[in-house]
This record gives structure tokens, sequence and C-alpha cells, in this order.
């Protein structure tokens, strides 16, 4: 098939496969930030052990910080890192499933 052929993706399929492209990267953003903000507050943490799970944020960036987030004992309210964790993810499977039944994400 000539690649002219295919039809051009609509306003809303660019849109959400932009949106679904840089969704994990705002949501590792936010919770990386939170989550160094959180470490360097803390005063119950020794320094090697807020240095890992600064090392595990950064090198496990997804699981890291909801890692940290979910079972490092931070200090944010557990109401306030459950809808951020949770929602979070939620918000980014709805946007997948979303973008999947439009087409604009594959």
């Amino acid at each position: 098939m000539d690649p002219s052929s295919y039809p051009l993706p609509s306003v809303l399929q660019t849109a959400l496969g932009v949106i679904g492209f840089f969704f994990p990267l705002m949501l590792f953003a936010v919770w990386a930030t939170l989550a160094f903000l959180d470490l360097g507050r803390r005063d119950d943490l020794s320094a090697p052990l807020q240095v890992g799970w600064g090392f595990a944020v950064l090198l496990f960036p997804w699981l890291g910080a909801a890692a940290y987030h979910l079972g490092g004992r931070s200090r944010v309210p557990s109401s306030v890192r459950v809808v951020m964790i949770g929602g979070g993810v939620a918000v980014y499977l709805l946007l997948l499933l979303v973008g999947r039944a439009i087409g604009g994400i594959s």
C-alpha cells in the first residue's frame, strides 16, 4: 500500500497519542519530586538509607517512587499517597483504553 494513501490522524487521536506518551514521564516527575522532598525532610532515616531510597527512585523510575510512597513510610498523608499512586495509574490506564478505542494509541 502506498504510504500517501494512509489517512491522517485526527486532532483527538494526535492529542491522545502525545498525552499517552508524556503522561508516564509526568507521573514520574511528580512522584520522584515528592519522594525526594520527603526524603530530604526526614530525620528518622540514616543517610545511607536516604541515599538508598534516592537511588531506588532514580534507578527504577515508577516502581522505586511508588515503592517509597507506599512502603517506605513516607510522611506524605496516606490518603494523598493512595490517590497519587492509584489515581495516576488509573488515569493512565483509562487514557490507554480510550486511546485504544478511538484508535490513536496502539
